[in-house]
């Protein structure tokens, strides 16, 4: 190697150090979970009477990816980078239904289908919409609820429910506090609605 080329050598591997110096540190993972329902009130006229599953929701398309969602524009949706979910928001959200539930005692009992027992109901869902708008500062959440007996599928219960909560803030710690805030309304007004429903 000649002089010249040890001296081009050098000032570029100068030139790549200063740059690495030079850049911020490096973006690190940052992972998050919907926090758990406020206070719920207790199912009007209390608990139906039997065992209610509560099915693994289904997500659509990437709404049910690690990645946290935003939104560009009313068609548009991009996920963030280095912001993820601690699960999948459908497993997530059907953890979190479940809590609810027993939280308010809507049904004498309630639980995962893991656990095999004989239900009376079959509780299903599907996550439609999980994302955030900082343009907006708000956080959009949509799911379709069912409720059906688990002898002969008769549906009982049958609707979509959305919460459009503002956050407060475009960061996303403030979205992923208004998700949780929306998540804990709908299950408010799913339970207000199972008080609608008779006891057996």
């Amino acid at each position: 190697m000649n002089v010249v080329s040890r001296r081009s050598l050098i000032s570029a591997s100068a030139g790549l150090l200063l740059a690495a110096c030079s850049s911020g540190p490096v973006p690190v993972d940052t992972y998050y979970r919907l926090e758990p329902a406020t206070a719920l009130s207790p199912r009007t006229g209390g608990p139906i009477e039997g065992l209610a599953e509560v099915a693994p929701l289904r997500g659509e398309g990437i709404v049910n990816g690690r990645a946290i969602l935003f939104r560009r524009s009313a068609t548009e949706l991009q996920p963030y980078s280095y912001h993820f979910w601690a699960d999948t928001p459908a497993s997530m959200l059907q953890r979190q239904l479940i809590d609810a539930l027993r939280s308010a005692k809507a049904f004498d009992n309630t639980a995962l289908p893991e656990m095999r027992l004989n239900r009376d109901y079959e509780i299903v869902g599907t996550l439609r919409k999980l994302e955030l708008d900082a343009r907006q500062s708000r956080a959009i959440i949509e799911i379709e609820l069912g409720v059906r007996k688990a002898r002969g599928g008769a549906a009982v219960l049958l609707k979509v429910y959305t919460a459009d909560i503002p956050t407060g803030g475009d960061d996303v710690p403030s979205g992923v506090k208004g998700l949780s805030a929306g998540l804990s309304q709908i299950c408010a007004e799913f339970i207000a609605d199972l008080g609608q429903l008779p006891r057996s």
